[in-house]
This record gives structure tokens, C-alpha cells and sequence, in this order.
């Protein structure tokens, strides 16, 4: 039997629509820390999201409802964790990771700290590799996707203690 093809929605809103967002319009990471309900802004990238695939010929759906926003300190840089839902393919995610930026949270920059610009990680579903099946990704805002390996289970806590393995050490 075949491994599925990664689903439309769930790829391009991970990989492609809230990442391009996140780098380009540095705003939407902020109202995402600030706001108390972000479902309207990410029913509305989804939407996006589902037309443009839709246009593609490929169905699928993905709404606010589905997602989980967790939001988070991670040493002193502001984290938002966000939950998809449970991926069918390699390279879906089961989450993703916007880590830092000085505006977040109302955090000054300390003088060393980096620039500031925000982090964007993945924790992806990968049948190729033993179990947990997991693979963490980082893209960059050059659009670069770095693979860092196998990845922790997938939940937020060994996401979390994975990011801090990477960023803070």
C-alpha cells in the first residue's frame, strides 16, 4: 500500500500561508500573541488557504475549531504552539512553533540578545523514520527548510522541551 500524498490544506497553511505570513507581516504574529481569540485571523488564513486549493482541484478543510494556540514563555522569548489537526502524510505537521520577536508580549530586546526576528518551527509527521514518527523542521525567513532530525513525541511539552534544546542551549 502507498503512502498517502499530503493533504492540500494542511500542508499549505503549515508550510506555506501562516509561515509566508509570520515573515513577511510581522504584525501577524503580534495580534496572534494578543489577541484573546484568534479563531477569526486563523479562520481567515485557512479560508484563504482552502480556496487557493480548491482552485488547485484538491479539497479538503481546515478551520479555527480544529487548531489548538498555545501560548508560552520559552526562557524569556514569547512561544505560540500551535496544534493541527492529527496528520495523515509526511511532511504534515501535528504542530508548529512561532518563537520570539522583541514586540511579543511587551518584551524590550536586551542588549545580545539576536535580532528579534521571529522563529518558525515545525514538528512533522514522517512514516520514513522509527517512532515517534516525528520530524523537527525549522523554516527560515529566506525560505529555507532545515531538517534538525527526529523529532520528540507529539505533544506540546516534548515539542517545547525540544525548541528549548535547540534555542537555549
Amino acid at each position: 500500500m502507498s503512502e498517502p500524498e499530503p493533504r492540500c490544506v494542511h500542508y499549505q497553511f503549515v508550510h506555506v500561508a501562516l509561515r509566508t505570513l509570520v515573515f513577511q507581516e510581522p504584525r501577524l504574529a503580534t495580534a496572534l500573541w494578543e489577541l484573546d481569540d484568534p479563531g477569526p485571523l486563523l479562520d481567515d488564513i485557512a479560508l484563504q488557504v482552502v480556496r487557493a486549493c480548491r482552485g488547485r482541484g484538491e479539497g479538503g478543510e481546515i478551520r479555527a475549531d480544529q487548531l489548538t494556540l498555545h501560548k508560552l514563555r520559552l526562557g524569556g522569548y514569547p512561544c505560540m504552539i500551535l496544534e493541527m489537526p492529527e496528520p495523515i502524510a509526511t511532511t504534515e505537521a501535528y504542530m508548529l512553533a512561532i518563537l520570539g520577536r522583541p514586540s511579543l508580549g511587551g518584551a524590550e530586546q536586551a542588549e545580545g540578545e539576536d535580532d528579534g526576528r521571529a522563529r518558525y518551527f515545525t514538528l512533522e509527521h514522517s512514516s520514513h523514520r522509527p517512532a515517534p514518527h516525528t520530524v523537527l523542521g525549522e523554516w527560515t525567513g529566506e525560505g529555507s527548510h532545515l531538517n534538525m532530525g527526529g523529532g520528540p513525541e507529539p505533544s506540546v511539552e516534548a515539542f517545547v522541551a525540544e525548541l528549548a534544546r535547540f534555542v537555549l542551549d
